[in-house]
Order: C-alpha cells, then sequence, then structure tokens
C-alpha cells in the first residue's frame, strides 16, 4: 500500500522566471505587480519578487509536495532566496547537489570534480581572452567565472550591462563561437545571460542521479518539472508532467515552431 506521507509528489522546479524574477523584469517586460520579495541581490537588497499569484502557487507547492530547487544560482546565491525550502537543492546547473541541511552530497562531488578536472586551464583562458575581447571591441559587458567546491571553476556566464541592447552581447557570442572551439560545451541563451558550461555539468545529469536516489529510498512518487528556459528540458524530460510560465523563453519556442505565433 501506498503511504502518501513518504510518497508525496516530488517538484523539481528552476527558480528564476520560474517561480519569480526581477523587480525590473516584472515592471517592464511581463506589466505585473512585485508583491512579495522572493530573493536578495549581493547587498542583501531584495531584487526578485513574486505577484500575488505566484505567491499563492508556491505556498501552495511548499504544503503540498516536496519542492527541490534546480537552479543555475551557485551554492551562495541560493543562500539569498528567502523562500523556506526544505529538502535537497541541485544548484550550479547541476555541479552540486545540496541536502536538506544544505551540506554536498559527497558522492557527487567527487564525481563532478573528477569530470570537471580537465576544463580547469581551459575555462580561466577563454575568461581572459573573452575580457581582453570585450575591451578591445568596448562592449559593455562582463564575463565571470563561477566557482564551487571553494576553488573549482565550473562554467563561465556573460552579461550586458544594459538589457535593452542584448543584440550586442548575442552578437559578440556568435563571434566567439566562431573564434573558439565549443566541441565540449554547451552554450545556454536566455535574455541577458549567456553561460558557456561544460558537458559534464548538465541539470539533467544531476537530477537522474537524485531521482534515482529517491526511488531507491521511496519507492514510487508522482514527479513533476518546472521550468522557463530550454536547458530546463534536461530534468522537465525525466518528469511524469511539465509546468511552464505562460511567458518564458520554452513557451515561446513551442509557441513559434509548433503553433507558428
Amino acid at each position: 500500500m501506498l503511504d502518501m506521507t513518504s510518497n508525496k509528489p516530488v517538484i523539481l522546479t528552476d527558480l528564476d522566471d520560474t517561480l519569480f524574477q526581477t523587480k525590473r523584469k516584472m515592471q517592464e517586460e511581463l506589466h505585473i505587480s512585485p508583491k512579495h520579495i522572493a530573493a536578495l541581490d549581493r547587498s542583501l537588497t531584495p531584487r526578485s519578487f513574486m505577484s500575488d499569484e505566484q505567491f499563492l502557487f508556491v505556498n501552495w507547492m511548499l504544503q503540498n509536495a516536496e519542492v527541490i530547487p534546480v537552479t543555475a544560482r551557485g551554492t551562495q546565491e541560493i543562500k539569498r532566496v528567502k523562500l523556506p525550502f526544505n529538502s535537497w537543492s541541485i544548484t550550479t546547473h547541476g555541479a552540486v547537489i545540496l541536502d536538506a541541511k544544505g551540506q554536498n552530497d559527497i558522492t557527487w562531488q567527487q564525481k563532478i570534480l573528477y569530470d570537471i578536472h580537465p576544463f580547469r586551464s581551459q575555462l580561466l583562458s577563454l575568461q581572459h581572452d573573452i575580457e581582453q575581447m570585450m575591451i578591445k571591441q568596448k562592449l559593455n559587458a562582463w564575463v565571470r567565472i563561477n566557482y564551487e567546491y571553494d576553488d573549482v571553476p565550473i562554467y563561465f556566464v556573460m552579461k550586458h550591462r544594459d538589457s535593452n541592447r542584448l543584440s550586442e552581447l548575442y552578437q559578440f557570442d556568435d563571434e566567439l563561437q566562431q573564434k573558439f572551439d565549443t566541441s565540449e560545451f554547451y552554450i545556454h541563451r536566455n535574455n541577458n545571460n549567456i553561460a558557456w558550461i561544460p558537458k559534464p555539468i548538465e541539470k539533467g545529469k544531476a537530477a537522474t542521479w537524485l531521482i534515482n536516489k529517491l526511488k531507491t529510498e521511496r519507492g514510487t512518487f508522482p514527479l513533476l518539472g518546472m521550468g522557463d528556459s530550454l536547458t530546463d528540458f534536461s530534468f522537465m524530460q525525466l518528469c511524469t508532467w511539465f509546468c511552464i510560465p505562460q511567458k518564458s523563453q520554452f513557451s515561446d519556442t513551442i509557441k513559434q515552431t509548433i503553433f507558428g505565433k
């Protein structure tokens, strides 16, 4: 017989632009009111918010399911999310799996450290070269490596300092892809965010490992995946049900490619 306590639904969900957005995006792009604080910036100032509808939905999920974030946020960034998650978390595009106490899962850590080691010098070199190209071309943007496990480079991300000039950043990234070997990376583009991520690092790979662990411990449970970007498909495809925001890269791609809208 199924135990409704140990077999309650599990929701794997992206965070930014799925459960909440920055205040600027809510007001300027989505035209919805930021009512509830969701996350802080580095200075601990409120940056991301939820609407009333999002707030009610998130609280409904937390009350009725086990909610597991699957996010690009690093281990320091997820600490600034103010939602009361109390289960596992997958962070840094899948490079880190945290338990309910916020501790690294050692088995997954050892696997990632082995897989990512060959990319260390390449990531550092790419960051330096890209910074120099940005300066030379006077591109008002920045590139930053995201580190985990103390000083291990995981992937790098580029952003434009003016989110209204994304075409410049995308054109620059096109140039980079012609100049550098990208065969061992997958490139994530979503709004003012371009990340070059080594192929061993993936939300779907981390989610596969965690789902298998939970199924071994608990048996059957309903599994739902939520995300806004195309890279979220890597873990959403592991779930029995999908949920995507009405206004997102994922929904826009479906409307354009399938329905021609």
